[in-house]
């Protein structure tokens, strides 16, 4: 039996359907695209999730410049996490939230020691003491990185670092570190890089390094 095949062409829109002929597809009806609106909450989301993502940013590439190769793939997450705890607790963003923080559980600073960081204001603000308990005698190469930013946590200032070593044979004392002026708005984090040392040099080997947040007293 021959197919009859109608020679009515529609054209235009009925209803929600739309009768268009196209090169890849020939005569055909397409429905009516819809047009979707996000919500002011979706909205606001997006925005909240684009700000901790560049606050959480200016740490990460500070961090991986400090200890280059030793960050793992859950650390970005880590970080971002952080600021959006603080604002579903409907907190201001603060470095507070970082205190204590390890770039990596599986290699911590516990397993090296104990690490206590304080501001001499008898001296001033940028002036830090950081006080070691080491749980062996080897050699330590402490590198503390300060962080700092405006108030939005979104402008950085100058990223500064500074070195001391531990003795071989000790287990306690303390090192003075003089980082340079800045205002008294700025908002500081600082990063404790510990790197245990073979012959006077870092080791290569990742467990012989710990990275710790450290917000100071």
């Amino acid at each position: 039996m021959a197919k009859a095949r109608s020679i009515i062409k529609l054209s235009g829109t009925i209803g929600d359907i739309t009768f268009v002929d196209s090169n890849a597809y020939g005569f055909h009806g397409r429905k009516k695209r819809t047009i979707w609106e996000k919500s002011e909450g979706m909205i606001s989301s997006s925005t909240n999730q684009t700000q901790a993502n560049l606050m959480a940013k200016i740490i990460f590439d500070a961090v991986n410049e400090l200890a280059p190769g030793f960050k793992n793939g859950k650390f970005w997450s880590r970080l971002v996490s952080v600021f959006r705890q603080q604002k579903k607790a409907n907190q201001v963003y603060n470095y507070a939230g970082f205190n204590g923080m390890e770039m990596r559980l599986d290699y911590p600073s516990s397993r090296k020691g104990r690490f206590t960081l304080h501001h001499q204001k008898e001296k001033a603000e940028h002036s830090l003491e950081l006080t070691y308990y080491l749980k062996n005698t080897e050699g330590y190469k402490l590198s503390l990185l300060r962080i700092a930013s405006d108030e939005t946590l979104l402008n950085p200032f100058s990223i500064e670092k500074l070195e001391g070593e531990t003795k071989e044979g000790e287990k306690t004392g303390t090192l003075h570190f003089q980082f340079t002026a800045l205002p008294e708005s700025a908002q500081l984090l600082y990063v404790l890089q510990c790197e245990q040392l073979i012959n006077g040099k870092p080791t290569a080997l990742i467990s012989g390094k710990s990275v710790v947040f450290l917000k100071g007293d």
